[in-house]
């Protein structure tokens, strides 16, 4: 069993040829690699849940609610009490915590690009992700081979 597998710098390792330690190596940094991939997807996830959120609270600003009354989040469990004053204009993060104030229609038009370019990225990053899941299987079971093999030559020596 031998797969390509790629080094930090981009050339192809056969993973035959590599020794148990060498493995354990190569093993532990696509671990590490896949772990920080995970959390790089759930992030890109929870932010488009944001995104999400925010396209669908826009649906609510209509001019029947304009000169209600609002509970304004100052965290997610704090609030203070607003009231709808502009039902016209929002303020969007577009990002870096800078901060934009445009008409409800470039607003939703905002998010949703957002959402759209979010979406590619997650894309993108779970065919990473399945790709380096495949190859860490492959790693692994270089890594066992080449354990039992080690087994099995301890054994002889000691018969």
């Amino acid at each position: 069993m031998s797969t390509a597998q790629n080094d930090p710098t981009g050339r192809a390792i056969d993973v035959s040829q590599l020794s148990f330690e060498q493995l354990q190596a190569v093993h532990q940094g696509m671990q590490n690699e896949i772990q920080q991939l995970t959390q790089s997807f759930g992030a890109l996830r929870l932010a488009i849940g944001r995104f999400k959120s925010s396209e669908e609270n826009l649906t609510h600003i209509s001019p029947d609610n304009e000169g209600k009354e609002i509970l304004v989040p100052l965290t997610s469990s704090l609030y203070i009490p607003g009231k709808l004053t502009d039902i016209k204009k929002v303020i969007v993060e577009v990002g870096g915590n800078f901060y934009v104030e445009k008409d409800i229609k470039d607003a939703k038009s905002f998010i949703t690009r957002k959402i759209e370019d979010l979406e590619k990225r997650v894309g993108a990053v779970r065919g990473i992700l399945a790709k380096k899941n495949q190859d860490f299987q492959v790693v692994t079971m270089m890594r066992n081979a080449r354990a039992q093999e080690a087994l099995a030559s301890q054994a002889k020596k000691k018969s």
